[in-house]
């Protein structure tokens, strides 16, 4: 009887529901905007004008490649800004100012782009710096002469909150060996007027600078650069002849004289305190001698 009475229902529901209108399902069509639309390429950047970006007085590059650039411009005007530009905003003067990508900024607006991708930080400039430092040593292609400087002034400037920052400590915030930044700062001391004529050629690699400042001796530095600028050596005879000199490392030089016996039994040697001796220098101190011996025996 329940079993009967079940079937009678089901019936009954489904000739209920059969009789009512039927619903007519409303298919809408999303219309597709696409992988641009309501999209951002790189996520937290803003598309700034190019005329409110200008580049860091501080930067530690101050040359550039005129073929890369180009190079590079070509790239930009053909595929766009891939990746974005740092920059922090300038209260005062109401513009951003370049952190990272100064030659991304250059190749940019030699393409002719109207605007750039930028990320906006707010960093001190002691930061800021770091921050260039590390990007132009990672891209390997940052002049020697302007890589030392950097790394000095990164240096004044951590000194002037902590006066023991000290050149270990910069190894470590640039995550480089000290013997590298040990090196690299000893480029200073090159005379000043073969710094000049090394920042504006492409003629003096790192390597032969680091030997030249092993040289110690200023106007062997001088003739080996006029040599080279000469065409009279090539940058690797340079290198050869460095090697094989031995560099002075400051440390005075002394006159050695000496003298055989005819006979080889003995071997006599006075050294002075200086580079230079004449005859009576020898003479006299030979003297001294005699009379020493004299007076003692």
């Amino acid at each position: 009887m329940a079993k009967r009475k079940e079937l009678i229902l089901r019936k009954l529901a489904h000739d209920t529901f059969a009789s009512l209108p039927g619903e007519t399902e409303e298919v809408v069509e999303k219309k597709r905007k696409g992988i641009r639309e309501e999209t951002r390429g790189i996520s937290g950047a803003r598309m700034i004008d190019i005329s409110r970006i200008k580049s860091d007085p501080d930067q530690p590059r101050r040359r550039r490649d005129a073929r890369t650039l180009k190079e590079l411009a070509a790239s930009i005007r053909e595929h766009g800004l891939l990746q974005p530009i740092t920059v922090e905003y300038v209260d005062h003067g109401d513009y951003f100012k370049i952190i990272n990508g100064e030659r991304r900024y250059e190749a940019a607006k030699l393409a002719g782009l109207s605007e750039l991708p930028c990320i906006i930080k707010d960093i001190d400039r002691r930061v800021r710096l770091t921050h260039q430092l590390i990007e132009n040593i990672q891209r390997q292609d940052l002049p020697a002469l302007e890589e030392a400087e950097a790394i000095q002034t990164l240096i004044d400037n951590q000194r002037m909150e902590n006066p023991g920052y000290s050149q270990r400590a910069a190894a470590k915030e640039l995550g480089l060996p000290k013997t590298y930044v040990n090196e690299m700062i000893s480029l200073l001391k090159l005379p000043k007027d073969i710094k000049r004529s090394v920042r504006t050629s492409d003629t003096f690699p790192k390597s032969l600078l680091l030997l030249l400042v092993r040289q110690g001796d200023k106007k062997n530095i001088r003739e080996f650069c006029q040599q080279l600028r000469e065409g009279k050596l090539t940058v690797r005879e340079v290198k050869t002849k460095l090697r094989k000199s031995k560099p002075t490392r400051g440390r005075p030089q002394y006159y050695q004289y000496q003298f055989r016996a005819p006979e080889k039994d003995f071997i006599l040697k006075i050294r002075f305190r200086k580079a230079r001796v004449d005859r009576s220098e020898i003479i006299n101190v030979l003297s001294q001698v005699l009379r020493s011996l004299k007076q003692g025996g």
